[in-house]
C-alpha cells in the first residue's frame, strides 16, 4: 500500500469518527431538549404534566390550577 492509499485510508476512517462523535452530541443534545421542557403556562418550573395527544406541559402547580385533576394529563 502506498502513501496515498494510506493517507485516503485514514482520511475516510477520520471522517467515520468525526460523524460518529457528531451524532452522539447530537443524540444526548435531543435527550436533554425533551426532558427539560418548562411548563407551558408559568415558563418556569419543569413540565411533568402533559396534555394527551399534544406537547403541552405543566408543572403540577399549573396543572391543578388550570385542569382542577392531575388524572386529566399523562405524566
Amino acid at each position: 500500500m502506498g502513501l496515498r492509499e494510506s493517507l485516503t485510508k485514514l482520511q475516510k476512517e477520520e471522517k467515520l469518527s468525526i460523524r460518529r462523535e457528531v451524532k452522539k452530541e447530537f443524540t444526548k443534545i435531543k435527550k436533554e431538549k425533551t426532558r427539560e421542557k418548562k411548563c407551558f403556562h408559568c415558563m418556569q418550573e419543569q413540565a411533568k404534566y402533559f396534555v394527551k395527544g399534544s406537547s403541552e406541559g405543566y408543572c403540577r402547580n399549573c396543572a391543578k390550577e388550570l385542569f382542577g385533576e392531575l388524572s386529566y394529563l399523562e405524566k
